[in-house]
């Protein structure tokens, strides 16, 4: 918004009333030989004044246009909710009521032992920074709103952003919603305790905790298919190290999901020692301290933690 005092503004009824007072002045004081150009230079500047006037008129126009136009979004966005809920720190957003949709009634009422599972098995602290969650009707109205705030989202079926005053979770309601909820929100937790992740680990994590909790030991889906590839498949050959090269999602393919999510069973589930290896990595990272890289961590206490896996996996009933 453009602020001007009111000291420093001039309307044209004031230029006219002063132009007046000059004139009559200039009768009495001024010699008829410099009342031409005194003419001149008030006609200047009426000019000058007329155009200045225009130009700052114009600015609050737009300013006006672009402020009503902002205003007009933000009522669209929030007229779209038709329910509101809270659940300890986190606001549930939804197109539809909850208690129409028994997927987001169950998820809604397990969100308090979610984030209490993420928080006890990986030793968190516990905190209080505001999550969002936002629930649309319709894949339409997704990629709608996608199109219009957050063009990241559009190639994805859920997303996660993360601001400096809460994290945010998108979502449209499917046959797979709770998933996509699990996993998006396992990704809220993690980065309002974390300033980072490396990437494997934060999407092998969300792999992990987006299954009900009877299911993460042994019921993911995931787990047959590593099966096979590590009985069947001659050139399965595991590598946390390639995994920790990864920097962006175009980097992290559907295989390199299952390992990553393999890699974060074998630690939370694998020989004793695993798990103290992420336990004390996380630890660092949440006291920000440089924790170094997992692959380094493990090969202090196995030589080759990639035949752990392997052993690990093929353990499996």
């Amino acid at each position: 918004m453009i602020s001007t005092s009111d000291a420093s503004v001039m309307t044209l009824s004031d230029v006219t009333h002063s132009s007046h007072t000059l004139a009559a002045a200039q009768q009495r004081l001024i010699p008829a030989t410099c009342r031409f150009r005194m003419r001149q230079v008030v006609a200047s500047l009426r000019c000058r004044l007329n155009a200045n006037m225009m130009n700052l008129s114009r600015r609050y126009i737009i300013s006006a246009v672009i402020l009503c136009t902002l205003l007009a979004t933000g009522a669209q966005a929030s007229e779209s909710w038709s329910d509101h809920q809270t659940v300890g720190r986190f606001e549930i957003r939804s197109e539809v009521p909850v208690r129409q949709s028994q997927a987001l009634s169950e998820f809604v009422r397990s969100l308090p032992h979610h984030e209490s599972d993420i928080v006890s098995s990986l030793g968190l602290t516990p905190n209080q920074s505001p999550i969002v969650i936002n629930v649309f009707q319709s894949r339409r109205n997704y990629l709608e709103y996608m199109t219009q705030h957050r063009a990241a989202g559009r190639d994805r079926r859920a997303l996660f952003i993360q601001s400096k005053s809460h994290g945010s979770v998108y979502v449209y309601l499917h046959a797979g919603v709770v998933t996509d909820l699990r996993h998006e929100t396992t990704h809220a937790i993690l980065h309002s305790s974390f300033p980072f992740l490396p990437l494997w680990l934060d999407e092998g994590l969300a792999e992990y905790f987006e299954v009900s909790r009877e299911r993460r030991a042994s019921g993911h889906p995931h787990r047959s298919r590593v099966k096979l590839d590590a009985r069947l498949v001659v050139a399965w050959h595991p590598s946390l190290v390639s995994l920790e090269a990864a920097q962006d999602l175009s980097d992290m393919s559907a295989a390199r999901y299952r390992e990553s999510w393999t890699w974060v069973h074998f630690l939370l589930h694998g020989p004793d020692g695993a798990k103290s290896v992420l336990l004390r990595y996380l630890s660092s990272i949440e006291a920000h301290i440089p924790p170094g890289s997992v692959s380094t961590r493990l090969r202090e206490v196995w030589p080759e933690p990639e035949r752990q896996l392997t052993a690990h996996v093929k353990s499996w009933k």
